[in-house]
């Protein structure tokens, strides 16, 4: 049963600080040549009309702001044999919590969420199937997952 695939392994590791560097470097280890968001994936809470101009306009806008929540999800759809999607949640509290769904077995499952860990230089972390984990913010992810 190792390498019966499991479809939509969640992995969901605390980042700490909201920060393009740790979203940038995440996305280059397990999604390189990702696809750019559309800029109009997101809007700004107080001018909903506002269309972004890039996909890096409109992710810096949540991770300069205060008190903002977000979540983010990048994919690929050429040369990607485990469906990796990377996630970026920007929480109410202005911490980040990386997510990578895949399709894969007991190993890769593994692997991939130990793989995350190391990159963050975090122990905090859940695997879960189909739906990720709910948390209000990131101390509550802490409080959760440690």
């Amino acid at each position: 049963m190792a390498n019966e695939v499991i479809p939509d392994i969640i992995c969901q590791v605390y980042a700490g600080d909201k920060s393009v560097a740790i979203i940038h470097t995440v996305l280059n280890k397990f999604l390189p040549g990702y696809e750019k968001l559309n800029v109009d994936y997101a809007f700004k809470p107080d001018d909903p009309k506002y269309v972004f101009k890039t996909e890096d306009e409109m992710v810096n806008y949540f991770l300069d702001k205060k008190g903002l929540e977000q979540t983010f999800y990048w994919n690929k759809y050429q040369d990607n044999p485990d469906k990796i999607m990377v996630g970026a949640n920007i929480t109410t509290d202005d911490k980040l919590v990386i997510s990578l769904t895949f399709d894969g077995n007991s190993e890769t499952k593994f692997k991939y969420f130990q793989a995350l860990k190391n990159l963050l230089n975090s122990e905090i972390g859940v695997i879960t199937y189909v739906n990720p984990a709910e948390y209000k913010n990131g101390e509550d992810f802490i409080k959760k997952y440690k």
